[in-house]
């Protein structure tokens, strides 16, 4: 009885503080996102972790003593359709911020359009260099890793934990973020392990669906390993078409962590690739076990990777809004350059800079069977501190942004 007396005035001040934020004002906050064609099912991964970090926010209180609630838009992965959604989004919806994360190619388009706008945006999972290098600005905050981040960290691991796997050929997709992967990894592999040799390089068209004519030049050249940055239908099928036409070194993948991609394998073909990301079930940490269990209690499914971009990144700037208690632009950027976050792997920092998370790295290799899923997935190896995977924003094209 006694317990009860005490808890009794705790639930009913949360029920109030709840209702309080029911009937503010919302906050708009877009989801400019791929809702449509052959990459929806990623789409669908970055929009369920956007809401469940959303309900958990306002779970507690919301925004400033206001409920976040998304405006979600299907910009069909193509850059011109994204801003025109912006616009809309910004102009009548009155969006506070814009998330987005398929395609650096649609990063890049709706990144180049914030400055007219003045709002914040979060490219959750684009890493082409160029968004917080060439065109940096300041309203942009890259809530995740860029290739250089992920190149460096893998070249790291391989450089100095396989040093068997000498020559690399290399394969990725034709636009500006499968470019950064071959240079910089190239760049990477050769500065920690100078013997490397790159035995051949090869881009392909989005949405290729014939790798034959690229493995029969892999199959030749004598590499070790493969390293490729594709994703989605194309890490997909590559994977597959390279197993059935015989090929059996591993691949290095940049973005193998793709749990789609790990689950549409009919069979064993990923077993022993490599992969990379900012965060890999099995991590052993305390604060990682508790993340894992916690997100799978509430939601059924484990926080995955473009599920835990796209949950960190609405966590993230929600602790900038805080921080800042304000929806004043310019009082949120000052609140997000040096933002740290205790995350499962460890302190994240934004840098502010330009205005890129510095974050542990998990290097992993895709094993036959773990306690998450009934298909191959992903067993960490090593984690990379940030501290190792520092570099000048400088040398990968940034500049101080000059309003014109």
């Amino acid at each position: 009885m006694r317990k009860l007396v005490i808890l009794l005035p705790i639930l009913m001040g949360l029920i109030l503080v709840y209702n309080r934020v029911q009937a503010a004002e919302p906050i708009h906050v877009g989801v400019n996102e791929v809702r449509s064609g052959p990459f929806k099912s990623i789409g669908d991964k970055f929009l369920l972790g956007v809401e469940i970090a959303v309900k958990e926010i306002n779970k507690t209180g919301g925004l400033l003593g206001r409920p976040v609630e998304l405006v979600v838009e299907d910009n069909q992965m193509k850059p011109e359709i994204a801003v025109t959604k912006l616009k809309k989004m910004i102009l009548e919806d009155k969006c506070e911020a814009i998330f987005q994360a398929s395609s650096s190619a649609v990063a890049l388009a709706i990144s180049q359009a914030m400055p007219r706008y003045k709002k914040i945006y979060i490219p959750m999972a684009s890493f082409a260099m160029d968004l917080t290098g060439k065109y940096f600005h300041p309203y942009i905050f890259r809530t995740d890793s860029n290739v250089a981040l992920f190149t460096k960290a893998m070249a790291l691991y391989i450089g100095n934990q396989k040093k068997e796997f000498k020559k690399v050929y290399m394969i990725n997709m034709d636009y500006a973020y499968g470019h950064d992967v071959a240079d910089f990894y190239e760049r990477f592999i050769k500065e920690i392990a100078p013997g490397a040799e790159v035995v051949g390089k090869d881009f392909h068209p989005m949405f290729n669906k014939d790798f034959g004519p690229y493995i029969s030049k892999i199959q030749a050249s004598g590499a070790d390993y493969l390293l490729t940055g594709n994703w989605g239908t194309d890490l997909i099928q590559l994977i597959i078409q390279a197993r059935s036409l015989g090929l059996k070194i591993p691949f290095v993948g940049i973005l193998q962590a793709d749990i789609t991609a790990l689950a549409a394998m009919p069979g064993e073909e990923a077993v022993g690739n490599f992969a990379v990301a900012s965060f890999v079930l099995g991590l052993d940490t305390p604060q990682a076990r508790k993340l894992e269990q916690s997100f799978y209690e509430k939601t059924g499914v484990w926080p995955v990777e473009q599920i835990w971009y796209a949950y960190k990144a609405m966590i993230l700037y929600g602790e900038a809004v805080k921080k800042a208690r304000s929806l004043d632009v310019d009082k949120i950027i000052k609140a997000f350059e040096g933002l740290k976050w205790d995350g499962p792997t460890g302190t994240v920092t934004m840098r502010a800079k330009d205005h890129q998370l510095m974050q542990p790295m998990i290097v992993a290799q895709v094993v036959k069977k773990t306690k998450y899923y009934d298909f191959p997935y992903l067993k960490p190896l090593q984690v990379i501190p940030p501290g190792q995977l520092e570099y000048k924003p400088e040398e990968f094209g940034w500049k101080p942004y000059k309003e014109e």
